[in-house]
């Protein structure tokens, strides 16, 4: 089976798992997909596999994971919030620079989307990066409510974390051509979502925009359809997989420490080292 789409779930500090996935196919020269739609820090691991930058997405998770400039819980009422995001691109472009020439060249004749939520519509926008947009894109994307600053300006509009309008893509990319569909989750396959403290928060602090406190409403429901899709029966000639951790992630969450994102490494190497080995038979 050749897939010609890749689709990567967001997650914040899980995507180690994405990560360890990723580096897999770097090191054994996967074919290169077609098409690439990315939701919060899976953008950011879909950016460094677009620049080749194997395991760089994972240095950076382990630097900052126990970094408090990075990480704070006295900040999450603050401008900034729980996150840091400029600290986080100020690290790096310091320290492991995201080589946006590679990505920008090695994306050319592919279609290339990080997925961020207008902050006036709450409707999903799929921007295509480019030269100079990449880290503002990414940024954007994984910009959440009280958990980072809240929301990124993006081409003169404000956007946040593209999860909460289209955290899995699937249809998207469907509506776009794609037939062989990689997708990779960082849930287990048919878990599904109660609605959040954080979406609570969001939903009554957004009271006088009816599109977001609507979307932080049922953002749960949204993606709970979505994980009924992608188990239910697939659309005649269309074909998905998914790469989906057996059990609960140990970075699930935001006290974390760096064994839990190298054992989500690891599982995400040995799953993807399992994926190849299923894909030669």
């Amino acid at each position: 089976m050749k897939f010609d789409t890749l689709v990567l779930e967001g997650g914040s500090l899980k995507c180690a798992f994405t990560a360890g996935i990723l580096d897999v196919l770097m090191d054994y020269d996967y074919p290169e997909f077609k098409s690439y739609y990315g939701v919060s820090s899976g953008s950011m691991a879909m950016s460094y596999l677009l620049s080749k930058q194997r395991s760089h997405f994972i240095k950076v998770t382990r630097a900052l994971v126990e970094d408090p400039n990075f990480i704070s819980y006295r900040n999450t009422f603050s401008q900034q919030g729980l996150m840091n995001l400029d600290f986080l691109q100020r690290y790096v472009n310091d320290t492991f620079p995201f080589d946006e020439e590679a990505a920008d060249r090695n994306s050319e004749g592919k279609k290339v989307c990080i997925v961020a939520t207008d902050n006036l519509t709450g409707k999903p926008n799929y921007l295509a990066p480019r030269k100079g947009k990449w880290l503002n894109y990414m940024m954007a994307s994984a910009t959440l409510p009280f958990i980072t600053k809240g929301r990124t300006k993006v081409d003169g509009k404000w956007m946040f974390d593209g999860g909460y309008s289209d955290a899995i893509p699937v249809k998207k990319a469907i509506q776009d051509g794609a037939k062989n569909i990689l997708v990779i989750r960082t849930r287990p396959s048919h878990e599904k979502i109660d609605k959040s403290y954080v979406s609570l928060m969001a939903e009554y602090w957004n009271y006088d925009n009816d599109n977001l406190s609507d979307l932080f409403s049922r953002g749960y429901r949204t993606y709970n359809d979505c994980v009924d899709f992608l188990n239910g029966p697939k659309p005649k000639g269309i074909y998905w997989t998914q790469i989906a951790p057996p059990n609960a992630l140990r970075s699930d969450g935001y006290y974390l420490h760096v064994q839990d994102i190298d054992s989500d490494y690891r599982l995400g190497l040995e799953m993807g080292l399992n994926f190849l080995s299923e894909m030669k038979k």
